[in-house]
């Protein structure tokens, strides 16, 4: 049971990351933008900026979502999962923010 919660973590983190890039790029498609991948994948689109850093930015792209569920899931009761769920979302946050603000410069 200790080794089963991290592996389902990581799969379901999985596939929510092949979700949002199927539907980021529908939305990237219909806007012809780079926003949506901005919002989505925050991390990445700020190293994609730097051109050093274009392959790091595609390994975050990949493990953003297993490692937000990694951390949820490690969670050892209800209380601190959704404190951990709250603190990740606001971290998103504040990266879509300068990611957007990194995108319109």
């Amino acid at each position: 049971m200790r080794l089963l919660l991290p592996l389902l973590a990581i799969l379901v983190g999985t596939l929510i990351t092949a979700l949002a890039f199927l539907l980021v790029g529908f939305a990237t498609a219909a806007c012809n933008c780079s926003r949506p991948i901005a919002i989505a994948f925050p991390y990445a689109s700020i190293l994609w900026d730097r051109g050093r850093l274009e392959s790091l930015g595609g390994a975050l792209m990949a493990f953003q979502f297993p490692a937000y569920s990694l951390v949820v899931a490690m969670a050892r009761s209800r209380a601190l999962r959704l404190r951990s769920a709250l603190v990740l979302l606001a971290i998103h946050v504040v990266a879509v923010v300068i990611g957007l603000i990194v995108y319109r410069s």
